[in-house]
């Protein structure tokens, strides 16, 4: 019994300074990506994503580039935070 190659669709809104990375991904694998326009903040942009089971690994690696920079992104917050109130 052959395994079926579904065709899923995401939307992801990216970090506008983790734009580059989340591109070479994007050119590397093939993936079929089109820009949607902004998210409501204005610091992201948002994309839209059509990937099949064979491309689930690269769309994974594309999540985690952007918690990454949302986690470093929070961690500055926060420091900057400290510092005023020094």
């Amino acid at each position: 019994m052959g395994t079926k190659n579904e065709t899923r669709y995401m939307e992801l809104n990216v970090p506008q300074e983790a734009m580059t990375d989340v591109a070479e991904i994007i050119e590397e694998n093939e993936l079929e990506a089109t820009i949607l326009g902004t998210g409501e903040d204005e610091e992201t942009i948002c994309i839209g994503f059509d990937y099949d089971s064979k491309q689930r690994e690269n769309i994974m690696e594309i999540l985690e580039l952007i918690e990454d920079y949302n986690s470093d992104d929070e961690a500055q917050e926060e420091n900057e935070e400290e510092e005023t109130e020094d």
